[in-house]
C-alpha cells in the first residue's frame, strides 16, 4: 500500500536583495511560513538551513517530479500506467514527447522540480544574505562556517539538478539578480559551471571543523566536515560526468577534474533513513518498485541474462514468454530480482511494456516505508572514478576499480579486460542493475550521454508552461521530444534499438 502525506505548503515570497521588483526567486518556500521571523537570529537561521536538503530530496523524489518520467524513458524501468506522465513517456516508437502546454494533465511535473530547487536555492541564498548583515550562529559564530558550507552545497545541488534536468535555468543567488524574462536563463552547460562554482565553496567552507547533523541530510549519523566534503565532491563529479546530451559533449568533459572530484569523494553509500513519510519519503522509487506498478525493463533483464532473456518484448501476442533464468551472468537477478510469471499490465498499451522480471530489492523497507534507501551508492562513486580513468586513457586502473566493485562482490560476474569498450560496457551494465532506483535520472543521464536514448526522446525538458505563463510567452510553448524533432541535441536521433 501507497502511503500518501498530506502537506500543506505556505506560500512565502524570498527576498535577496532591496529592490522591490518580484525575483525569479519568488516560489514557495517549504521550510517556514514567516521568513522574515524565521532569520532573526542565529538560532533559527540554523533551524531554517536544516531544511535546505530535505527540499531537494522531495523535488527529486515526489511522483509529483520527473523521476518517474526519467526512469521509463530511460528503459531502466518499464510502466504503462498514466500515472505520473510514466505512460506518455514510455510510447514506443517514442513519438509522443514531452508536452508543454497548459492544459496538459501532467504539466507540473516538471515545475514541481523546477520550484523545490528554486525554493532550497533561494533559501539558502537568504540564508547568506542574512548572514552578510552580521547575524551569527552559535557562540561567536562557531557555527557560521557550516551554514555557509551547506547553503552553498544547496546552491550546488539545486542547481546541479536543473542543469542535468532543464535545457536552461537562471542563475541568481545572495549577490546575483536578473531581469525577468526568458532571455536571462542560461543554457544548462552554464548552469551546471554554476553549480560546481557553489559546490567549490563548500569544498572550501568544509576544510574547517563541524558537524552536519543527521537530520538535516536524513542519514543514520551525523556528518563530519571530512565527509560532507567527500559527499560535496561527488556530487560535482556526477554533474560533470552526466551533464553531456550527447557522445560529442561527453568526450568534451573534462575527465581529470572529474577525477579529481570522485578520488576525494564518499567512501561509503549516502543513504537515506525513510521514516515512513513523516519527512524522508522515496515515494516514486516506492511506485516504480511495487509489485503491480514499475517493472523492471527487458533491457535491464536482458543484460543479466542474455542468453534466456531477450532485451524487448516483441509487441504482439504471439511473442514467447521467457522463462525463469537458472544461471544468469550476474548473480543479482536471483538475489535483487524477482521472476513474474504474468504481466498486470494492459496488452492494449504495447506488449512492450511487459517483462519477465521486477526488482524486489527494497520490497522489505517499502512495507512501512522506514528504513535505508541508499541516495548515492559507494559504487556509483566507483563508477565515476572509473569513467574518468577510461577516458584519460587509464583502462588498466579502470578494470581494477570496476573488478573490485560490486561487479564482481554482487554480480560473480567475470573481470572486465583494460579495454574502453568493455569498460563501458561494464559501467553501463552497473548503473542499471546495481543503483537501479538510486537516485533520481541516473540511468537517463547515462543513456544520455551514450546516444542510447530511444529516438524522438527528450535529452532535456523545457521550463514549464506554467512558468513560461508567468513570463506572457505566446502558445505554443516550446519543448523537446518527437521523432520528426531529432537532432540529438535536444531530442534523441540515436537509440538502442
Amino acid at each position: 500500500m501507497k502511503i500518501i502525506k498530506i502537506i500543506a505548503f505556505f506560500s512565502l515570497v524570498i527576498l535577496i536583495s532591496s529592490s522591490c521588483k518580484k525575483n525569479l526567486l519568488d516560489v514557495e518556500n517549504l521550510n517556514d511560513p514567516d521568513f522574515s521571523k524565521a532569520i532573526s537570529n542565529g538560532e533559527d537561521v540554523e533551524n531554517v538551513a536544516s531544511g535546505l536538503f530535505n527540499t531537494i530530496y522531495k523535488g527529486e523524489h515526489s511522483v509529483s517530479g520527473l523521476a518517474p518520467v526519467l526512469a521509463v524513458s530511460a528503459d531502466n524501468v518499464s510502466c504503462s500506467w498514466g500515472n505520473f506522465g510514466m505512460r506518455d513517456m514510455s510510447y514506443e516508437p517514442r513519438n509522443n514527447g514531452w508536452n508543454n502546454s497548459p492544459s496538459y494533465s501532467n504539466k507540473n511535473l516538471t515545475k514541481y522540480l523546477f520550484d523545490r530547487m528554486y525554493s532550497a536555492i533561494g533559501t539558502a541564498s537568504s540564508l547568506l544574505k542574512a548572514m552578510e548583515t552580521g547575524i551569527q550562529v552559535g557562540e561567536g559564530g562557531s557555527g557560521n562556517q557550516r551554514v555557509k558550507a551547506f547553503s552553498k552545497f544547496a546552491q550546488g545541488v539545486g542547481y546541479g539538478n536543473l542543469a542535468l534536468v532543464f535545457d536552461r535555468a537562471f542563475l541568481v543567488d545572495e549577490k546575483v539578480t536578473v531581469e525577468e524574462k526568458l532571455e536571462s536563463a542560461v543554457p544548462y552547460n552554464e548552469v551546471a559551471i554554476g553549480a560546481l562554482k557553489y559546490l567549490d565553496e563548500a569544498i572550501a567552507l568544509s576544510s574547517g571543523t563541524f558537524t552536519i547533523p543527521k537530520e538535516w541530510l536524513g542519514t543514520s549519523t551525523d556528518y563530519s566536515s571530512s565527509e560532507f566534503k567527500k559527499l560535496c565532491n561527488t556530487m560535482a563529479a556526477r554533474i560533470m560526468a552526466y551533464t553531456p546530451r550527447n557522445r560529442t559533449e561527453l568526450a568534451a568533459v573534462n575527465w581529470p577534474k572529474v577525477k579529481a572530484y570522485a578520488d576525494a569523494g564518499i567512501t561509503k553509500d549516502f543513504t537515506i533513513i525513510q521514516d515512513g513519510a513523516v519527512k524522508w519519503y522515496d515515494e516514486a522509487s516506492d511506485y516504480l518498485l511495487s509489485d503491480g506498478w514499475g517493472i523492471t525493463d527487458m533491457y535491464v533483464v536482458n543484460m543479466m541474462d542474455p542468453v534466456t532473456q531477450p532485451q524487448h518484448w516483441t509487441d504482439n501476442a504471439s511473442f514467447p514468454y521467457p522463462p525463469k533464468s537458472t544461471n544468469p551472468i550476474d548473480k543479482r537477478l536471483n538475489t535483487d530480482y524477482e521472476y513474474v510469471p504474468s504481466n498486470w499490465f494492459q496488452a492494449a498499451r504495447g506488449y512492450y511494456h511487459f517483462s519477465s522480471y521486477r526488482n524486489a530489492r527494497y520490497d522489505e523497507m517499502y512495507v512501512t516505508a522506514k528504513g535505508p534507501k541508499p541516495q548515492i551508492m559507494l559504487s556509483e562513486n566507483d563508477m565515476l572514478r572509473a569513467e574518468a580513468r577510461a577516458y584519460t586513457n587509464d583502462l588498466a586502473g579502470a578494470a581494477a576499480i570496476i573488478n573490485a566493485g560490486t561487479r564482481k562482490t554482487r554480480g560473480a560476474m567475470p573481470d572486465v579486460a583494460p579495454v574502453l569498450a568493455d569498460i563501458v560496457k561494464a559501467m553501463h551494465h552497473e548503473r542499471h542493475v546495481e543503483m537501479y532506483t538510486a537516485g533520481m535520472g541516473l540511468q537517463f543521464f547515462e543513456m544520455r550521454k551514450l546516444n542510447l536514448l530511444q529516438k524522438g526522446t527528450p535529452l532535456h525538458f523545457p521550463l514549464a508552461a506554467g512558468t513560461l505563463e508567468t513570463f506572457g510567452i505566446p502558445l505554443p510553448f516550446y519543448t523537446f521530444g518527437y521523432i520528426a524533432n531529432a537532432d540529438g541535441k535536444g531530442t534523441s536521433n540515436g537509440g538502442w534499438r
